[in-house]
């Protein structure tokens, strides 16, 4: 048996959503365990899927093979950012120009697009949950977009040291590095300087 997100779990019980609507939801997804390293999602292929991790952590990379591009920008877990997909194809149903890797072990549930349009169209209380999940992880990306974008290197570490903690403690430095546009040595020096 596996835990949901305290988050989720809230949510489903503010809209009060019974608990048989919440086992239908639930059966549609497949339990998957992910391997270190594994490319849950892989570069240059339609993503019609979302991931709800519940254990272990994984990173979103943007790639751009023509110029060399390769950059982490969105951290996922359990307990921050734990739904996942890659925004660029879901929506559209176009390859995506990202991928999704596990950085630990780790497990998650899959649910395919098709299924969720499915079951939530038939049922309001299910779109509404589906809609605010899918409306706040849009929000989460784009705040994490604006700090890359207008944070210095030591500004966007200070955010991750006081607000996004568990980045810190869990993300391997490279990626990390990555998400702020820096070396893993400028990473390390920052780090003794704060």
């Amino acid at each position: 048996m596996f835990m949901l997100p305290l988050h989720l779990i809230k949510q489903l019980n503010e809209a009060n959503i019974p608990f048989e609507k919440v086992e239908k939801m639930l059966s549609l997804g497949k339990i998957m365990k992910v391997k270190n390293l594994t490319k849950l999602v892989e570069h240059n292929k339609v993503c019609d899927k979302i991931y709800v991790v519940l254990q272990g952590g994984f990173v979103s990379r943007f790639i751009d093979k023509e110029l060399e591009i390769e950059k982490t920008i969105n951290f996922f877990f359990r307990d921050f950012h734990p739904f996942m997909t890659c925004v660029d194809s879901f929506f559209s149903g176009t390859k995506t120009q990202c991928e999704l890797r596990a950085i630990s072990n780790a497990e998650v549930i899959e649910f395919k697009k098709q299924d969720i349009e499915a079951t939530i169209f038939q049922d309001l209380q299910l779109f509404r949950v589906y809609h605010t999940q899918v409306t706040t992880a849009l929000q989460e990306i784009n705040d994490f977009e604006m700090k890359i974008i207008a944070y210095s290197s030591e500004r966007l570490y200070h955010y991750l040291i006081t607000e996004c903690p568990i980045i810190i403690q869990k993300v391997p430095a490279k990626y990390i590095a990555e998400f702020m546009g820096i070396s893993s040595e400028w990473l390390s020096k920052l780090k003794h300087r704060i």
